[in-house]
C-alpha cells in the first residue's frame, strides 16, 4: 500500500511545490540546495549533551540530492559526527539528473531510506501519505537539544508542524536577521553635492539628478539610476514606496494578495513613469543576475536593493577599476504614507530545508538521538564551522575560521565542498560564522536595519503547512494567476498599456481566475499557524 501512495506521490509532486513554498518571503535571492548566502535570527544551541552518544555503532541510509556535488557520509563533518555518536551515513540519492528528476524517482521507487533530506512542504506532504514517522511523542527522551530550541522558537515550531498538526521534519534554521537593503553610490552624492534620500520624494530626485547630471563624469548621459539583478521580480523592488508588493501579505489580520489591493495600481503608475524617464534600468527584464558586475564594473550603475554582505563586497571588488567608487546601504526612504520599513528579513525556514525519518526506519528513537546531535554546541559548531585544526581554531572560546578559509572567493562553497559545513540538513546556523567573512560596510547596514528595527512585518509571511487537497488546489489555480499578474505587470511597467483604466479590469480577471479561493486557502493554512 506504501508503495501505491508514494507513486501517487510522484505524480502529484511532478507539478512542484509552488503552493508548499509561497508560504515564504524570497524577494529574489534563491538560495541554492546546499547554501544560503544569509539566514535569520534564534537563540543559541543548548549545550546540553546529546542523547545519542552511547549508541550503538550503525550505518543509517540517507537522502540528500545535491546538483553540486556528491554528497556522501566521508565528508569530515559526517565522520566528526560518527566518531561522536557511533552513527554514520550512506548517501542513497543519484549524483545526475535534476533535483525533482531524483525526488520523483525516489518516491516512486518506494523504498525510503531511514533519513530523508529535502524541501519542508514536500516533506510534510509524504508525511501525509503515512511515509514519514512523526516525532512528537520521540521528542522528550531523544531529542532534548531539538525540542528546547523549539519551545524558545513557538514560531518555528508552528511554522514546521503539518496540516495534521504534527512534526516530522527537523529544519535547517537560518540565523541572523538583515537579509537585504538599498544601497546607493555614496561617492555620486558627493560629486552632485546631495545627501542620501530620506523619502520616496528625495530618492526620486536624486535618481534624476544621476539620470540628468553625469555623476560619473565620462560626458555621457550613460548612468542607469536604479537597477536590478533579478529579471523576474526585480522591477518590484520599488513598490514598497507605494506602500505596495507583488506578493501576498498580511492586512487587518488576514492574508491579501498585493496585486489585488488599491496601493498595486499607484505603485505601478508611479514606477512606470520613472522607466520612462529613464531612472529605471531599461534592460531590468533581460540583464539578470550580473548586473551588479557590469554596471558598477563600468561605472554607470547608480542604486539598488540587493542582500547585504554580497553587495557591499563590491567595495573591495571595484575601486581597481574605478578609483572613487563607495557604494553605502542607506535607511529604506519613507513610503508615501511616512513609513520607513523593509520587506525582506532573514527568514529562520529561508532554506525551505530539513531532514526526516522514513516510516520505515527500524529504529526511530536512536535516528532521533543521531539528529539532535546537531542541536548541540558540539554539533552546531562542526556544522557551521567545519573541523577544528583545519578549518577553524578556537581563540578566547570562540570558533575563528583560518585564514585559508577567508582568503576563499566564497567561503560557503568552499566550506562545503571541503568539509560538508553549512549543509542544509536538520540543524541551526550560528551568525558569528558569517560574520567573520562579511564586509564591514555591510555589517554596518546589517546593524542600522536591526537596531532600527524596520522590518515590516507585515509583509513577512511565516511558512505554511498545507494539507494534500490544499497543496493541488494551489498548484491547480496560482501559476494562471502568477502569469497574468507578471505579464500584466510588465506590460504597464514598460508602458505599453497605461494602468489607468484597465486596473478594475486586471482586479476583476483575478477573481475570475479565483483568486478568491486561493486567499481562503492561504487563510485556512494561516489560521492552523496560529492556532
Amino acid at each position: 500500500m506504501r508503495n501505491k501512495r508514494l507513486l501517487l506521490l510522484a505524480s502529484i509532486l511532478a507539478t512542484g511545490l509552488l503552493a508548499g513554498c509561497a508560504g515564504g518571503k524570497n524577494n529574489g535571492e534563491a538560495s541554492p540546495p546546499a547554501q544560503t548566502e544569509e539566514g535569520a535570527g534564534t537563540p543559541a544551541a543548548s549545550t546540553e549533551p546529546a542523547a545519542s552518544e552511547n549508541v550503538e555503532p550503525r550505518e543509517l541510509s540517507f537522502y540528500y540530492y545535491s546538483s553540486v556535488f556528491q554528497v556522501t557520509g566521508d565528508l569530515p563533518i559526517f565522520k566528526e559526527a560518527a566518531k561522536k555518536t557511533g552513527v554514520s551515513l550512506k548517501n542513497v540519492a543519484p549524483s545526475g539528473g535534476d533535483d525533482a528528476q531524483a525526488w520523483n524517482l525516489l518516491l516512486a521507487s518506494g523504498e525510503l531510506p531511514d533519513i530523508v533530506a529535502y524541501q519542508i512542504p514536500g516533506l510534510n506532504n509524504i508525511a501525509a501519505q503515512s511515509a514519514l514517522t512523526p516525532l512528537d511523542d520521540l521528542l522528550d527522551e531523544n531529542a532534548p537539544n531539538f525540542k528546547a530550541f523549539l519551545e524558545e522558537n513557538k514560531a518555528i515550531k508552528s511554522a514546521i508542524t503539518a496540516a495534521d498538526g504534527k512534526i516530522y521534519v527537523v529544519p535547517f534554521v537560518n540565523d541572523g536577521e538583515a537579509q537585504e537593503g538599498w544601497f546607493i553610490r555614496q561617492d555620486w552624492l558627493d560629486k552632485l553635492g546631495l545627501q542620501a534620500p530620506t523619502t520616496v520624494q528625495e530618492y526620486y530626485e536624486v535618481l534624476k539628478a544621476f539620470r540628468e547630471k553625469d555623476p560619473n563624469g565620462n560626458n555621457k548621459k550613460d548612468e542607469i539610476p536604479f537597477f536590478s539583478r533579478n529579471a523576474t521580480t526585480g522591477f518590484s523592488s520599488l513598490f514598497p514606496l507605494w506602500d505596495a508588493t507583488l506578493s501576498f501579505k498580511l492586512k487587518d489580520g488576514k492574508i491579501v494578495y498585493g496585486p489585488n489591493e488599491p496601493e498595486y495600481k499607484t505603485a505601478l503608475t508611479e514606477t512606470a513613469k520613472w522607466y520612462k524617464e529613464g531612472l529605471i534600468d531599461q534592460e531590468i527584464f533581460t540583464r539578470g543576475n550580473t548586473a551588479r558586475d557590469v554596471l558598477f564594473g563600468n561605472d554607470t550603475g547608480g542604486s539598488t536593493h540587493d542582500w547585504f554582505a554580497s553587495t557591499a563586497n563590491f567595495n573591495n571588488q571595484i575601486p581597481a577599476t574605478v578609483p572613487k567608487f563607495s557604494l553605502r546601504p542607506i535607511a529604506p526612504p519613507a513610503s508615501i504614507s511616512g513609513k520607513t520599513f523593509e520587506v525582506t528579513k532573514r527568514d529562520p525556514l529561508g532554506n525551505n530545508a530539513g531532514w526526516a525519518i522514513s516510516a520505515k526506519a527500524k529504529d526511530p528513537a536512536a535516528i532521533l538521538r543521531y539528529m539532535d546531535f546537531w542541536w548541540t554546541e558540539e554539533g552546531r559548531r562542526l556544522l557551521n564551522f567545519g573541523i577544528e585544526g583545519e578549518t577553524y581554531t578556537m581563540v578566547d572560546g570562540k570558533p575563528i575560521f583560518t585564514e585559508e578559509v577567508l582568503s576563499q572567493p566564497s567561503v560557503v562553497d568552499y566550506l562545503i565542498k571541503t568539509t560538508g559545513a553549512q549543509l542544509n540538513i536538520g540543524a541551526q546556523q550560528d551568525f558569528a560564522y558569517e560574520e567573520q567573512w562579511t564586509n564591514k560596510i555591510a555589517l554596518e547596514g546589517v546593524k542600522m536595519y536591526v537596531d532600527n528595527n524596520y522590518f515590516a512585518e507585515d509583509y513577512l509571511l511565516p511558512k505554511l503547512s498545507f494539507t494534500l487537497d490544499e497543496d493541488k488546489r494551489l498548484n491547480e489555480l496560482f501559476p494562471s494567476i502568477q502569469t497574468y499578474v507578471m505579464e500584466t505587470s510588465q506590460k504597464w511597467f514598460m508602458g505599453g498599456e497605461p494602468v489607468e483604466g484597465n486596473y478594475d479590469r486586471f482586479v476583476q480577471q483575478l477573481q475570475t481566475l479565483k483568486l478568491d479561493e486561493v486567499l481562503s486557502i492561504y487563510n485556512a493554512a494561516y489560521e492552523r499557524f496560529q492556532q
